[in-house]
């Protein structure tokens, strides 16, 4: 990593071809990823999963479509076994069902205009006062791990930003009472990303850690990924390769000023879909091995960033990502003890 600073903060330009990023001994990077078409968004789904649940009205039979019902219903839907609990009664009923199995969910005007001006301000050469150092990575291309066999390109900036921002505390409380059972803790370090051009994107991946890094000093596995969109551009679409949305295409959630997108890169224990996901789809390995904390990586989740496009503001993405792992997650990119979930601003 080139190091250099940029207006107080610390630019750290990311040379080729380097894997994940450090975290003490431990890298963080995917569990497995597919490369096999970038963002080609608008090609019929390639690979089905027996075990996934479509919206009902996407679904291709009544039968299908009755399930997906089934798995909705009730305080504690059967789809939300194994993940995060999710109050499904907040932000004023706005949060959305975009897939059943494995979960999709959706909240328009998770944030304000204005809280996301806020936000974007950290993204400034020049932070505003009282943020402190906000670690900045140039990402011109990172494998995630071969699990699989294939790797991931990317190429996007990313900030790394203290827990104390008093401009992240919108985001922080609404990710705590879209998730209330989730405690601060488990919280990764909270990164905004921006996609300029379309030369900039994410091509297909999972959130879900390899064996070696989901360790528990880190917190173990990655059980949820919050993204929230900053401002609005064209295309820039988050993309499910596997999963189904209109159309027979494959699910698309497109970017809107203050919408947040939730799903669960690994699902924790054994729950009632899980063991049938697993009966029907043994030879398509639907989750991982378990791991020391019960968790095993949701392989349907595999989803990409596709490349904004058009000309100036229009041509750029930005997003807020945030990461729950299964336990108390340790920072360590400020350096230990620099970065405190107690010092946030809730």
């Amino acid at each position: 990593l080139d190091r250099s600073v940029v207006g107080g903060a610390f630019l750290i330009a990311r040379k080729p071809n380097s894997v994940g990023r450090k975290r003490g001994t431990a890298t963080l990077s995917s569990s497995c990823s597919s490369s096999d078409d970038l963002w080609d968004a608008d090609s019929p789904l390639q690979q089905e999963w027996a075990s996934s649940l479509p919206m009902p009205e996407n679904a291709r039979d009544p039968s299908m479509a009755n399930r997906a019902r089934n798995a909705m219903r009730g305080t504690y839907p059967t789809a939300l076994e194994g993940r995060c609990n999710i109050n499904l009664d907040g932000f004023d009923g706005r949060v959305q069902w975009l897939h059943v199995d494995p979960p999709v969910m959706l909240v328009d005007d998770f944030l304000t205009d204005t809280e996301c001006d806020a936000v974007l301000e950290l993204t400034n050469v020049s932070p505003p006062p009282g943020v402190g150092r906000v670690i900045k990575i140039e990402s011109r291309l990172s494998d995630s791990n071969k699990t699989r066999g294939a790797s991931a390109s990317r190429s996007s900036t990313t900030w790394y930003v203290r827990y104390a921002a008093a401009a992240i505390a919108p985001l922080l409380n609404g990710l705590l009472e879209l998730l209330p059972k989730v405690a601060l803790e488990q919280l990764e370090e909270v990164q905004l990303v921006r996609y300029a051009g379309e030369g900039q994107g994410f091509g297909w991946h999972e959130d879900a850690l390899g064996v070696d890094a989901a360790t528990p000093d880190v917190g173990g596995q990655r059980v949820a990924t919050l993204l929230v969109y900053l401002d609005e551009c064209d295309n820039g679409r988050t993309l499910f390769h596997d999963l189904m949305g209109v159309n027979n295409q494959r699910l698309a959630v497109s970017p809107k000023r203050g919408r947040a997108l939730l799903f669960f890169p690994a699902a924790t224990g054994t729950t009632t879909l899980g063991d049938a996901a697993s009966l029907i789809d043994d030879s398509r390995k639907t989750f991982g091995d378990a791991y020391f904390d019960d968790t095993r990586a949701d392989h349907r989740t595999s989803h990409a960033g596709e490349p904004p496009s058009g000309d100036g503001i229009k041509g750029q993405k930005h997003i807020a990502q945030l990461w729950i792992h299964s336990s108390e997650h340790t920072p360590v990119v400020f350096g230990r003890g620099m970065n405190k979930h107690a010092e946030a601003r809730l």
